[in-house]
């Protein structure tokens, strides 16, 4: 697969002859919901366009339930905190009590590569793992993860939002824009479009910090305008802008727009600025056109000691149900495909109606990204010639 997943196009891999099998002698479905996604239903009031087909998302081989039941504790690794993962997993607990689940929340380090060299030792620290970000193709190079195309929801995903070869599957999307203090700066001052920044004389000469991950929003914009557009773009934003060089995780610098320690900054996720404005604080969210959008990838290590209990776990965090379990604890906009366009956005009036620059995880770990920082390493440094 490939493309612009928001294009709202179906995945067209029809399941192997062997899952169909499977599937249709599955475990039943149940007659509704458990408690806790009763709830959100509730809370988000669903409608029933929604809701229809809910429960037969639910329905997996019944090998899987009987091989699960025998296995341990599943562990996952991830970027929630801990009590966001307990209240998105509630539902699942609630269909499958018989699993008992362990996460550890971490940084790139912690959740991705320690399990990686387990794994190449022939340890396993973790059955699944979310957040792989731009080390998938370390784990496409070791032959790590195995194929999501046997869970039925992986089906569910919008092109591009699913590995071709099937080791990776998009859990939620993630737009990368601007925050800003509109004490600083008013909304109609803010860049329409990523070139009107260059000209915007209120976000120059250190009043625009930039972040130190640019393939979150520059990247996806190379995907969309081309090397050529971009190289210059880098250049013209270090010697027209002229921005304060950040440190900082992307997090802290939505904090510091709010204290008003610069105008504005570049990357910021729109889920983390709808917390803070829930809060009351002086920061608010801005999207110039296209708007980049990239999406967080999650795996199932192969041959995991757990991998029954991963798939059921994996094939739910696909389902409605799962998605919208995450979207109500942690304000994450969904990936499945009939949830796109319902609404389900932190911040939606800044996005809805424009068009979308597309970060495939497939363009990580490539010619192409050795090109992309080979020139924004050298001007993020000040050693560019």
């Amino acid at each position: 697969m490939s493309g612009n997943p928001l294009a709202f196009r179906t995945t067209i891999a029809a399941p192997i002859a062997a899952l169909a099998a499977l599937i249709a002698a599955g475990t039943a479905v149940r007659a509704e919901p458990p408690p806790a996604a009763k709830a959100f239903i509730k809370q988000l009031k669903l409608t029933q366009d929604v809701l229809k087909g809910w429960e037969d998302e639910h329905k997996v081989p019944a090998e899987w339930v009987e091989k699960a039941k025998k296995e341990d504790t599943l562990r996952i690794y991830g970027s929630w905190d801990n009590k966001q993962f307990r209240e998105m997993s509630r539902a699942f607990t609630e269909r499958y009590p018989f699993i008992k689940l362990s996460y550890t929340r971490g940084n790139s380090n912690t959740r991705v590569t320690k399990p990686l060299i387990a794994f190449k030792e022939g340890r396993y620290v973790a059955d699944l793992l979310t957040g792989i970000g731009g080390a998938i193709f370390l784990f496409r190079e070791a032959n790590a993860l195995t194929d999501l195309k046997v869970l039925p929801n992986f089906g569910k995903l919008p092109e591009g939002m699913g590995s071709e070869t099937g080791i990776w599957a998009g859990l939620r999307t993630r737009y990368w824009c601007m925050s800003y203090n509109p004490k600083l700066i008013s909304k109609a001052d803010m860049p329409k479009r990523w070139e009107d920044l260059l000209t915007t004389a209120k976000l120059k000469d250190g009043k625009l910090a930039l972040g130190r991950l640019p393939q979150l929003w520059l990247l996806p914009l190379w995907g969309t305008k081309g090397e050529g557009w971009t190289v210059d773009y880098m250049k013209k934003i270090f010697s027209q802008v002229r921005p304060q060089r950040r440190k900082e995780g992307m997090n802290a610098l939505v904090n510091l727009v709010a204290a008003g320690e610069f105008t504005a900054a570049v990357a910021t996720a729109g889920y983390r600025v709808k917390f803070l404005v829930d809060k009351g604080a002086p920061v608010a969210w801005h999207c110039p056109e296209p708007v980049p959008v990239a999406i967080s990838e999650a795996g199932i290590l192969r041959n995991a000691p757990n991998i029954h209990s991963a798939y059921l776990y994996m094939n739910w965090l696909l389902s409605k149900e799962g998605q919208l379990a995450q979207f109500v604890t942690s304000a994450e906009a969904p990936a499945h495909k009939e949830l796109f366009g319902k609404g389900f956005l932190s911040l939606p009036k800044e996005i809805e109606g424009k068009s979308i620059a597309f970060r495939s995880p497939e363009l990580l770990g490539n010619e192409v990204e050795k090109k992309f920082f080979g020139t924004w390493t050298p001007l993020w440094d000040n050693t560019a010639k």
